[in-house]
Order: structure tokens, then sequence, then C-alpha cells
């Protein structure tokens, strides 16, 4: 049985990493807003953020392992996924894209649709059949070129990109690949 075959099931998910949710950057701005005990230059830098829509996009982790995660919808296009964001506001049914120019993860819902790959330990190009029930650790590979995505976190906040975030050059600074934890809600 070839994988295009049994990946035709559309599934919805959250991902984590280092125990903590995958969130739009908005969610995380908002969430910067709720606190009680700000700076005056916090707050004025979230509702900078939030103001634009494409620092709005970014996908993040949450600052908290407690905050809610982003609900997202993976649906098959072959042996990969294009997913979709499901989101209240202005980002529901936004899909996940790699920028041109920096090789950010944001969501848009313009942009061309892009597709994922699945690759879990032993399968390159998983489906949900290949998930084991429950938590499961997975990397997320952007296609056609099997671009793994990678964490790089400045400023305090984390971006996941499909370009080693390594600037030296030494391969001894060459970071993993991002390991997230997919739970599947079907």
């Amino acid at each position: 049985m070839s994988l295009a075959k049994v990946n035709n099931e559309s599934f919805s998910a959250n991902l984590y990493l280092d125990g903590l949710p995958v969130v739009l950057n908005q969610q995380r701005l908002q969430q910067t807003l709720r606190h009680k005990r700000i700076t005056q230059g916090e707050k004025l830098d979230a509702e900078v953020g939030l103001a634009d829509s494409r620092t709005s996009a970014l996908i993040t982790l949450a600052d908290n392992e407690d905050d809610a995660p982003l609900l997202l919808r993976f649906v098959p296009e072959g042996n990969c996924y294009a997913i979709q964001v499901i989101h209240p506001g202005v980002f529901d049914g936004a899909r996940l894209f790699i920028e041109d120019k920096t090789h950010n993860l944001l969501v848009s819902t313009s942009a061309p649709a892009q597709i994922y790959s699945i690759s879990i330990y032993g399968v390159a190009k998983a489906s949900l059949s290949n998930i084991a029930s429950g938590p499961a650790y997975i990397e997320l590979n952007s296609e056609p070129k099997d671009k793994p995505l990678y964490r790089q976190v400045s400023d305090g906040m984390s971006k996941f990109l499909d370009a080693n975030p390594n600037g030296t050059g030494h391969n001894a600074f060459n970071p993993k690949p991002a390991r997230f934890v997919i739970s599947v809600l079907k």
C-alpha cells in the first residue's frame, strides 16, 4: 500500500516544543497584554506587534506552558500536508507558509499554498496512521525541497525557519531540526 493511499485523512492537532505550545505571535502578544505587571515598554511593544499584520502572523512558542495551543488542521496533499490554522479572527483558515527572503514560518490567507511532510523516527514522510496514538515526536519539513524547520530565538521570541540559522558557517554550531510533540485531536 502506498503512502499516498494511506494519507487521505485530514486531522486536527496541536504542536509543542520543549513543553511550550506552538501559537500565533498574535496570541502571544494578546497574552502579554493580559499580564497585570508589565512595563509600559512591554505594553507598547505588544501593541505595535499586534498592529503589524506580519508580526502577528509569525508562528512562535507561547511564553507559558499553560497557554492555549494553536489548533492546526492537516489536509493531505499526496504524501504531504497543507496546514491550516483554526483560530477565530483574521487568521481563521490561514495556511502556514515559508516567507521567501527570511525563511520564517508565518500564516497567510493570500500566500500560495505550501505543503509540509511529517517525519517520525524511521518514516521520512509519515501519515496519520504512522503516528502513535497519544503525543508523538515529529519533525516538519517544508516541501518540495524537504527542508526541516529550525527554531531560532531572538529578542526572547522563538521563530521557525526552513534554513539553518547558524550564521557562523562553522558546523559545530549547527542546530538540530525542531522536534515537535504532536497531539492529534482528529
